[in-house]
């Protein structure tokens, strides 16, 4: 089996969910306007596609591991393009979001089996290679994002944007077919705990809401209601979680400190990222009158950072160990968020707003590989796919909680958001960077130190 026609297929399908992530983020004032929804009504184009994804990625990576990774991964990508296909011509906000979501779901069967794939047949000597490449296709593909949405916005509309999914799809169809991956399904049906599913997303749901709520006008009524109804959600979801032969996800993984660490950091660390990629194109527009273009070559500037700096993590953690990458880059992220804490000011310069995400952007490239590769590797092959649908889970829990946050803190009513809104956002993106650097210390150092996984008969790619 081809180790770069491998890459590829995993990578094309991989930079499909940020690729779509970071174009719709520069593009949400315009469809606020273009709908006539308020601030916390528009963050939920991205919340519902966050919450679908949270979700359905260990559901797309068990069902990957019982009917086979290719086949799962395949019919992902075709769903997930007839969806984006429908939101180019959705007709009202409502629609949009419910396609969005449903692009969600769909397409998190890509990303866990497409990691599946690689932890399956490559060698452990070129694992965290293999994702830290992975990971700079991701990057690279959210760096594009902004710049790509700024210009089809540019030229014409919002709607523009879901059919840059149309050649990637084809693309990733393509090379699957010549890669010829020879699936080995555990099981002719999947067992899978829908109930779980229903009970956590509207977990996720509730947890939305009460944050969207934090700056809103509604009476305590609701909230109290809100919390209420997520008390008991939590609770019915524990319940199955312990009660169910195949939960929803392999929650037995946590068990293991360097899985505990590695996923925990992983969903902090996008917190901390997502929720500076988001708040960007608004603090540039609605307290300094800037462009569009001028916030998607920030956010750029950001991408492009975690693109060159993945795959060199990746080739340091096979060196010197998962643990030291995943540190520095916590604390480069850190060092981003008192950055962005400390300087916000109406009149900060774009030179120190490009500074403090480029430090970012570092911190996220350096983090992202070696966590990564350190979360799926604790797990015995067999359930590669639910190690990492699990902790893609983790992953987008983590947006959705800065996307929930974000939209609370901007909720301030008719009035657009004031530059204190936004030192009230970085300083909670402080204490955030902050238990993510004490997470990364503790990812295992070195692959020897990974619990022995048992290995599936099946050839490793050297």
């Amino acid at each position: 089996m081809s180790y770069p026609l491998l890459l590829a297929t995993a990578s094309l399908g991989s930079i499909i969910a940020p690729l779509n992530s970071t174009m719709i983020a520069v593009a949400l004032p315009d469809i606020r306007d273009d709908f006539g929804i308020g601030h916390a009504a528009v963050t939920w184009l991205v919340s519902a596609y966050l919450i679908a994804m949270a979700v359905a990625q260990p559901l797309g990576g068990r069902i990957g591991d019982q009917l086979g990774r290719a086949r799962v991964f395949r019919a992902g990508l075709i769903a997930f393009l007839a969806f984006s296909l429908a939101a180019a011509a959705a007709p009202s906000f409502g629609v949009l979001v419910g396609l969005r979501a449903a692009q969600a779901l769909v397409g998190a069967a890509v990303l866990p089996n497409g990691s599946a794939m690689i932890r399956e047949t490559v060698s452990p000597r070129r694992l965290g290679e293999a994702n830290g490449l992975t990971a700079s296709a991701i990057g690279l593909s959210a760096a594009v994002g902004p710049v790509l949405g700024a210009g089809l916005l540019g030229i014409g509309s919002w709607r523009l944007l879901f059919l840059v999914n149309l050649p990637l799809v084809g693309a990733a169809i393509l090379c699957l077919t010549f890669l010829r991956f020879h699936d080995r399904p555990s099981s002719s049906r999947p067992a899978i705990d829908w109930t779980g599913a229903v009970l956590l997303a509207g977990m996720l749901i509730a947890i939305t809401q009460l944050l969207g709520g934090l700056r809103g006008t509604d009476s305590r009524v609701v909230p109290a209601a809100t919390a209420a109804g997520l008390t008991v959600l939590t609770a019915l979801f524990l319940r199955r979680q312990r009660s169910s032969p195949m939960p929803l996800a392999e929650w037995s993984l946590f068990r293991n400190r360097s899985y505990f660490g590695s996923t925990t950091y992983i969903l902090l660390s996008n917190l901390v990222m997502y929720t500076t990629l988001l708040s960007v194109p608004f603090f540039i527009k609605e307290v300094q009158g800037g462009s569009v273009g001028t916030a998607g070559l920030l956010i750029g500037t950001l991408s492009i950072l975690m693109s060159l700096l993945a795959p060199i993590s990746g080739r340091v953690s096979d060196a010197y160990g998962r643990r030291l990458p995943a540190v520095a880059g916590a604390a480069c992220q850190l060092a981003a968020a008192v950055l962005l804490f400390g300087g916000m000011t109406a009149h900060v310069s774009t030179g120190y707003l490009a500074l403090a995400l480029a430090v970012l952007g570092i911190g996220t490239g350096l983090g992202s590989g070696a966590a990564t590769t350190a979360a799926i590797e604790s797990a015995p092959r067999e359930l590669a796919g639910s190690a990492a649908g699990t902790m893609s889970m983790m992953r987008y829990f983590g947006s959705i909680v800065g996307a929930g946050v974000l939209g609370g803190i901007l909720s301030t009513g008719g009035a657009g958001p004031g530059i204190d809104v936004f030192r009230v956002l970085f300083g909670v993106l402080v204490v955030m960077a902050v238990a993510a650097l004490l997470c990364s210390s503790q990812i295992h150092k070195h692959v020897t130190e990974a619990p022995p996984a048992r290995i599936v008969a099946r050839p490793a790619i050297e």
